[in-house]
């Protein structure tokens, strides 16, 4: 399930569910200083290649700590996580944008979400405020260039007695967003995962949060005095002009290999993500059909169409 919320104060809403099930009391939470080494969990943002306007699928995957046997404690067993992704998020620029229909993301903006967990987009909506991804920006709204996301189960609460918390998955996609890239954007978009370790220029952008993982005992497990207890893995999008224009066409250098034909076949077989070569989802529902895998097969043959 996806939500949209207009409100900064999105951690309020784990807390708010997890409050009555703690049942130990938590450590003081750490301030991030030092990165993480040693037993980390970690959170990753995926390298990607994709043409100007087209649109392209962002996988973030999550990984829990090594098991430090505690039960329900720590960044081995952490139910919710709330970040910022930056595309790029500083300067004004928005190189990646969100497809958006009355003011709000478009089906299919937000998918791969864990079984029994939701995630809140919290900053999609421009309600009470001047800045958002589906900005109107004809009424002097400005468009985010940043996601602010929270992931936190249970997914439905039950009607009476306590709530069951879930663990989020050992490792995994815990969310796939569906952005669509700027025909002015430039040769590579950094996705820029925010935490306290970011400082001057890179500093988190106003309006946006850095990293925090809560535990399923309802304790911040951040970080543990000044030492983080996640790794956070930059990626990037690497643009260009002409890859989305040819089927197939997964690296946008012209041509159709037998490689890229290989890696068409395999989307379409449910192995690899779209993410791997959106070239090959012209139409951008998420899916490689029988027509696409054909044309690819023609434009490898004949040339990629001028």
């Amino acid at each position: 399930m996806v939500r949209w919320f207009a409100s900064a104060a999105v951690t309020a809403l784990y807390a708010a569910l997890t409050a009555a099930t703690a049942n130990a009391q938590c450590a003081p939470p750490g301030n991030v200083a030092t990165a993480c080494t040693g037993d980390c969990a970690t959170l990753k943002a995926p390298d990607l290649t994709a043409a100007k306007n087209s649109q392209v699928n962002i996988p973030l995957m999550f990984t829990q700590a090594p098991n430090d046997s505690q039960a329900d404690r720590g960044a081995d067993e952490v139910a919710a996580i709330a970040f910022t992704l930056g595309a790029p998020g500083t300067g004004t620029s928005a190189p990646l944008t969100f497809d958006c229909t009355d003011g709000n993301l478009a089906d299919g903006s937000v998918t791969g979400v864990p079984d029994n967990f939701t995630v809140v987009i919290e900053n999609a909506q421009c309600t009470n405020r001047n800045h958002c991804l589906c900005a109107d920006t004809s009424a002097g709204q400005m468009r985010d260039n940043f996601v602010n996301i929270v992931v936190y189960g249970p997914r439905n609460l039950p009607e009476q007695g306590p709530v069951q918390i879930p663990v989020l998955p050992n490792s995994g996609n815990i969310v796939t967003l569906r952005m669509r890239v700027a025909n002015e954007a430039s040769a590579t978009i950094p996705l820029h995962i925010f935490s306290g370790l970011d400082t001057g220029p890179s500093a988190k952008p106003q309006f946006a949060a850095n990293l925090s993982l809560g535990d399923k005992s309802a304790c911040d497990v951040t970080a543990t005095g000044e030492r983080s207890n996640i790794v956070y893995d930059h990626g990037q999008i690497t643009v260009t002009d002409g890859g989305g224009s040819c089927v197939g066409d997964c690296n946008g250098d012209g041509e159709v290999g037998i490689n890229e034909l290989i890696i068409g076949v395999n989307i379409a077989l449910q192995l690899q993500p779209v993410a791997n070569c959106t070239a090959f989802d012209p139409n951008g529902d998420g899916e490689v059909g029988i027509n696409e895998l054909i044309q690819g097969v023609s434009n490898s043959l004949n040339g990629c169409p001028p």
